[in-house]
């Protein structure tokens, strides 16, 4: 494959890859076919996005720390809600899920596991698994909000291309 800043050959490696296109800055993916440059220039094969998002949504409402506001935000945007929109499903004001999403207020408990639980009803997560998910998880969730490294195989998703020099 050629560079499209300088037109030099890129090589392929297989490597941990910073996912930071999916707006978390905690989401990692491990043996990621990644093009690279020697003039810097690179980019991640990433197949299967999709599916990929909802991986990262499925770790996020199965953490057993509080909800970021970073994660709010991304949860309400992989369901395709806007804020006003979801806001309704919390029956909470838009303002109110504004300073959630930006970091300015803290999310309470009961809506953390009602955010988790929209997000599985609208992702149609089967019921055992949602069930698990309140067994499991909400049962230890300890009230502290911080972000919890996310790191994801490729393999999580089907048919991943290979690197022709891996």
């Amino acid at each position: 494959m050629k560079c499209h800043e300088c037109n030099s050959q890129m090589i392929e490696v297989f490597e941990e890859y910073h996912y930071t296109e999916s707006g978390l800055n905690n989401v990692y993916l491990s043996n990621v076919c990644v093009y690279k440059c020697d003039c810097g220039e690179f980019f991640a094969s990433i197949p299967a996005v999709i599916k990929l998002n909802e991986n990262i949504g499925r770790s996020i409402i199965k953490k057993k720390s509080g909800l970021t506001g970073e994660e709010i935000k991304y949860l309400r945007k992989n369901i395709g809600l806007s804020a006003k929109e979801f806001a309704e499903y919390l029956g909470v004001n838009q303002s109110t899920l504004s300073r959630w999403e930006n970091e300015k207020q803290t999310i309470d408990k009961s809506n953390d596991r009602v955010v988790r639980m929209i997000y599985a009803n609208f992702k149609q997560i089967p019921l055992e698994e949602q069930k698990r998910i309140v067994q499991d998880t909400f049962r230890n969730i300890d009230g502290r909000i911080n972000t919890v490294p996310i790191h994801l195989p490729i393999e999580v998703l089907s048919n991943s291309p290979k690197c022709s020099l891996c």
